[in-house]
């Protein structure tokens, strides 16, 4: 009799369910060959606090990405509302200035230049442990912008860097790197 009183415990362990844990916060984003631009984006978001152990997802799969807390370059939608972060529909032509009118930028923005477009202030913010509104933040902002995801932005969307005078700063190009190295998303977020 001892020893079953000892595994009644266990047993009822495995048969009734215990307290659920939450879900592990997602990140969605297309499976296949690695691009900079999803990749960056990803990397950013997982810089902020509700996404610093955000599971990432690859698919293509709707129903997937239904399930995904935010989405990065797949899925066909722009809604930050939404958390849906995708430049690749016909009608996407969305710059740093068509949404803020106070940036002279111009060039077509890819998941990264979107992603950094709603979270580069606050993760700069939280980084530095200032307030989004304090000048340097503002500054750097722009800097990192002008000088890193507009590059990475351009060459996502095919935008010839010269047309008579340069277009966007080409400072990195981490696209180029990343492909000659054999790098893959597996191996940046890990």
């Amino acid at each position: 009799m001892l020893r079953i009183s000892a595994l009644l415990p266990r047993l009822a362990r495995g048969i009734m369910p215990g307290p659920k844990r939450p879900r592990p916060t997602r990140i969605g984003t297309h499976r296949g060959t690695f691009h900079c631009d999803e990749a960056l984006a990803c990397f950013l978001l997982r810089l902020l606090p509700a996404y610093q152990d955000a599971e990432i997802v690859r698919t293509r799969d709707s129903q997937l990405l239904l399930e995904c807390d935010v989405v990065v370059d797949v899925g066909g939608e722009y809604d930050p509302q939404k958390h849906r972060y995708d430049h690749h529909q016909r009608s996407f032509g969305e710059s740093m200035h068509s949404l803020n009118v106070d940036k002279p930028w111009q060039t077509k923005l890819s998941s990264a230049g979107l992603v950094y477009f709603h979270f580069g202030s606050q993760i700069l913010a939280n980084r530095l442990g200032l307030k989004e509104e304090d000048p340097i933040v503002r500054v750097l902002h722009d800097k990192l912008y002008e000088n890193f995801v507009e590059e990475i932005d351009a060459i996502d969307n095919g935008i010839s860097q010269w047309d008579g005078e340069p277009r966007y700063a080409m400072t990195t190009n981490v696209s180029a790197r990343n492909d000659k190295a054999g790098m893959t998303k597996t191996k940046i977020l890990r």
